[in-house]
C-alpha cells in the first residue's frame, strides 16, 4: 500500500464525492457551484474529507462536530455553520443523540466569489498571517436564508435559473455580518492554500504502521522537514522514533494474539525483511518475537 492508494481509500474528496452518499441529497448544480442537503439518521464518525471549493455547511438539526488538521475542534448546532476556504482537510464526526444530523452543504465556484468581491470594491491585501482556512457563522439572518431555501424545495420550485443570485445573497448576507473576516477568507480561498492533514488523527489508524515516514509527510500535506518538525513539537520524539515503538508495541499485540507466523507479524507492521523486525523487536523488548510467543 503506498501513500496514494492510501489517500484514495481514506479521503471523501468533496463536492464530486456527496453523489455516491445515500444520506445526500443534490438539490441544486450549475457550473461547478452546488448546493447539498444531507440528513443523516445513524452514527458517522472520523470522516475525514478535502473541500476543493469554498464550501459552507449550516446545521439545520443536530450536532456535528468538526476537527481541523490543527486538531482543534468546531462544535456545530442547530443554527451554526462554517465557511470552509478551499483546500482545507478536516474529520467529521456526528453521533446520534435525539435527532437526525440535517445540514446543508453549499459550494461556490471562483466566478460567482469573483464577481462578489468585484461588486463590494475589495482592495484587501492579505499577508501571510492573515489567511484563514474557516469563519464560523451563527446568525438569524443566516438561518432565514437556509429556511427560505427549504421552502423552495418542500414547493418544488426551481431555482437552478436563481442559483448564482442566491449564492450571491448569500455572500452578501456573510459581508454584512462579517465584513473582512469574510473577505479574508474568500481572498485566502482563491490562494488556494494546500490542504495539511490532522497528524494526530492520521496516526492513530494501524495502517500506516506500513508506511515510511516519507509517505507521512506526504499524506499530512506537508514537507519532511515541516512534518519532521512540527511532529516533534507534537510528540517530543522523532517521527522515525515513533514509528518504530509503535510497530513494535503492535508486532507485540498480533504475537500475543498467536493467530500469525512471525514472517507476516513483519510484514503487517512494514518489514519486509524478518531479520530486521525480529532486531528491532529484541532492541524493544529484550527479547525475540519468538520468545514472546512461546510465553503465549
Amino acid at each position: 500500500m503506498d501513500a496514494a492508494d492510501y489517500c484514495l481509500q481514506h479521503i471523501l474528496v468533496i463536492p464530486q464525492a456527496l453523489g455516491a452518499l445515500s444520506d445526500v441529497d443534490k438539490v441544486v448544480g450549475s457550473d461547478g457551484s452546488a448546493i447539498y442537503y444531507k440528513d443523516l439518521q445513524q452514527d458517522l464518525v472520523d470522516v475525514e474529507f478535502y473541500t476543493n471549493q469554498l464550501c459552507l455547511v449550516f446545521v439545520e438539526g443536530g450536532t456535528e462536530t468538526l476537527t481541523t488538521w490543527q486538531n482543534d475542534q468546531i462544535a456545530l448546532n442547530e443554527g451554526q455553520g462554517v465557511l470552509l476556504c478551499q483546500g482545507q482537510n478536516l474529520h467529521s464526526d456526528f453521533v446520534m443523540c435525539t435527532h437526525n444530523l440535517k445540514a446543508w452543504l453549499v459550494f461556490i465556484n471562483k466566478q460567482v466569489i469573483e464577481r462578489f468581491l468585484l461588486s463590494v470594491d475589495c482592495c484587501l491585501s492579505l499577508s501571510k498571517q492573515e489567511n484563514m482556512g474557516a469563519l464560523t457563522i451563527e446568525h438569524e439572518t443566516v438561518t432565514a436564508f437556509f429556511k427560505q431555501l427549504g421552502l423552495y424545495i418542500e414547493h418544488e420550485v426551481c431555482i437552478k435559473g436563481m442559483l448564482e443570485c442566491k449564492l450571491l445573497e448569500l455572500l452578501h448576507i456573510l459581508n454584512a455580518i462579517y465584513g473582512k473576516d469574510l473577505r479574508a477568507l474568500l481572498q485566502s480561498s482563491e490562494l488556494a492554500l494546500p490542504a495539511k492533514r490532522n497528524m494526530r488523527r492520521l496516526l492513530e489508524n494501524e495502517r500506516i504502521l506500513k508506511l515510511s515516514v516519507t509517505d507521512l509527510a506526504k499524506l499530512s500535506g506537508r514537507s519532511i522537514s515541516g512534518f519532521q518538525r512540527e511532529f516533534k513539537q507534537a510528540f517530543q520524539q522523532t517521527p522515525k522514533q515513533w514509528l518504530i515503538n509503535k510497530r513494535m508495541q503492535y508486532a507485540k499485540k498480533l504475537i500475543t494474539r498467536g493467530d500469525m507466523c512471525i514472517t507476516t507479524v513483519a510484514l503487517e507492521v512494514g518489514y519486509s525483511n524478518v531479520s530486521h523486525f525480529i532486531k528491532a523487536y529484541k532492541n524493544t523488548f529484550g527479547e525475540t518475537p519468538k520468545q514472546q510467543a512461546l510465553k503465549g
